[in-house]
C-alpha cells in the first residue's frame, strides 16, 4: 500500500506543465507599431504582452496565449497546498510567480516549463515580485532579496533602514551602470502606531547588493518613468500642501531633483521617450471625471512642451509612450446612463511625443461600456511592445480587450 499511497500523493500534488504547443510565436515587430490597423478581440485580464504571446496568471500559476490564434500556448500550475498566486512578473525570457506560501517559481517563457523554485521560508501573505536586469526581486524581513531569473540562484540581499523592518517591494527600475532603483513600502502591516507606513526609493548595485543611496518618496503608484534615468513623482514633503511634482535624476550617485513640473494637477496618463503626459479637465484642476486636455512635459527641464484639447463631448484615456510615439484612445464622454451600451465612436491615436502632432488614427470597433462608474468607463492603452499594443476598459479584468498591430 505504501508505494500506492506515495504514487497517489505525487499524482495529486504534481505540477501541471503542458509544455509549448507548437513553434514559439514570433514577435509582430521590433518596435512599437507605426500605423496600427489590425485589430484582434481577446478576453481581458492582468496580462503582459511579450514576443507573440500574452501571459497572465491563473489561480495556481500562469499561462501563455498565442496572440495570433487566441489559443493557449502553454500552462504551468502548482497543485500542492498554498499554491495561490499572489503576483507575477514577466521578462523577455522568464515568468516569475510569487505564491501565498512564500514560494517563488521561475518558468521559461518559451516552453512553459519550470526552471526553479525557491521556498523563502518567511511568512505567508501577499508578496510582490519584480523583474529587472535579469533578476527577480522580492521582500525579506528588513531587506530586499534578489534571485537570478533563469536559475533561481540567490544573488544578494540589500538591508533596509532600521525604521523599515517590514518591507514590500513595489517595482524594479533597471538603470544604466549596474544600478537597480527599487521603490519599497516600509512597515506594510505593522501594528505599532509609531511605525507609520512610508515609501523609500533604494539605489542598489545589482551585482553585489550594496546599498548606494536611499530617498523618501510619495506613493509609487503615482510615479512614472519619463526615460531610462528620470522618475516623475509628487514631492513627499508637500503631501499636505500645494502640489509640487519633481523630476528625479536617478543614477549611481543618487536620486536628485532636476526640475519641478509647472502644474497644479497630477494625473499622469503616460510617460516615456523623454515625455511625461498629464491629463486634466477643461478647467485644468485634474479633479473631474473626464480628461479633456493633455499636457506634455519635457523630462530634461520640466517645461510644458505641448497641449492638446479634445473636441467637444470627447475625452482621453490613459496611454503609453514608446519609441517617441504616444498611443492613447480618444472617446466620447460617457455618463452613468451609458453603462452597458455599445460605444462606437472611439479612436486610437498615435501622436508624436515631442510635438503632439497626430501621426495616425484608427476607428475602434464597438465596445460595451462596463458599468455605471464613470471612472472605469475609460478605454486605456496598457502596453505597447514587440509590434503590438493592448487596450481595454480601465482596470477591469473581465471585459473585452483589443490587441492591435500594424
Amino acid at each position: 500500500m505504501l508505494p500506492v499511497l506515495l504514487f497517489v500523493g505525487w499524482y495529486v500534488n504534481r505540477d501541471v506543465v503542458t509544455g509549448a504547443q507548437g513553434p514559439f510565436p514570433a514577435a509582430f515587430g521590433t518596435e512599437a507599431p507605426v500605423a496600427p490597423e489590425h485589430v484582434m478581440h481577446r478576453r481581458t485580464g492582468k496580462r503582459v504582452l511579450v514576443h507573440g504571446l500574452s501571459v497572465d496568471s491563473t489561480a495556481d500559476g500562469a499561462r501563455a496565449v498565442n496572440l495570433r490564434t487566441g489559443k493557449e500556448y502553454w500552462r504551468y500550475e502548482r497543485q500542492d497546498g498554498g499554491s495561490v498566486v499572489m503576483s507575477f512578473d514577466v521578462s523577455e525570457r522568464t515568468v516569475v510567480i510569487a505564491y501565498l506560501d512564500s514560494a517563488l517559481v521561475g518558468v521559461d517563457l518559451r516552453t512553459g516549463k519550470r526552471l526553479w523554485r525557491e521556498d523563502l521560508g518567511h511568512g505567508e501573505g501577499f508578496r510582490n515580485v519584480g523583474l529587472g536586469a535579469g533578476q527577480a526581486l522580492t521582500a525579506a524581513p528588513g531587506a530586499v532579496r534578489a534571485f537570478d531569473e533563469r536559475d533561481g540562484r540567490s544573488l544578494w540581499t540589500a538591508k533596509t533602514p532600521k525604521s523599515c523592518p517590514e518591507v514590500g517591494v513595489y517595482a524594479v527600475y533597471a538603470l544604466p551602470d549596474h544600478v537597480s532603483a527599487v521603490p519599497v513600502l516600509c512597515n506594510t502591516s505593522s501594528p505599532d502606531a509609531d511605525k507609520k507606513k512610508y515609501y523609500l526609493l533604494l539605489g542598489v548595485d545589482n551585482r553585489t547588493g550594496k546599498a548606494l543611496w536611499q530617498r523618501r518618496i510619495s506613493d509609487p503608484k503615482w510615479a512614472v518613468r519619463g526615460d531610462a534615468h528620470t522618475l516623475a513623482a509628487p514631492n513627499p514633503d508637500t503631501d499636505d500642501s500645494p502640489l509640487a511634482v519633481q523630476l528625479l535624476d536617478m543614477s549611481r550617485e543618487g536620486a536628485t531633483p532636476r526640475a519641478d513640473l509647472d502644474t497644479t494637477a497630477w494625473n499622469p496618463v503616460g510617460a516615456g521617450s523623454g515625455t511625461v503626459l498629464l491629463a486634466t479637465d477643461a478647467q485644468g484642476d485634474g479633479d473631474s471625471n473626464h480628461d479633456t486636455v493633455l499636457h506634455a512635459y519635457d523630462t530634461e527641464d520640466g517645461r510644458l512642451a505641448w497641449q492638446l484639447k479634445a473636441p467637444a463631448a470627447q475625452e482621453y484615456g490613459s496611454g503609453v509612450i514608446a519609441d517617441g510615439r504616444v498611443y492613447l484612445v480618444r472617446q466620447p464622454l460617457l455618463t452613468k446612463a451609458d453603462a452597458k451600451r455599445r460605444v462606437r465612436d472611439a479612436e486610437l491615436l498615435v501622436l508624436d511625443a515631442d510635438t503632439g502632432r497626430t501621426l495616425h488614427t484608427l476607428r475602434l470597433p464597438a465596445m460595451t461600456a462596463p458599468d455605471d462608474d464613470v471612472y472605469f468607463m475609460k478605454l486605456d492603452v496598457h502596453q505597447v511592445t514587440d509590434g503590438a499594443l493592448s487596450l481595454s476598459w480601465r482596470e477591469l479584468e473581465t471585459d473585452e480587450q483589443l490587441i492591435i498591430t500594424d
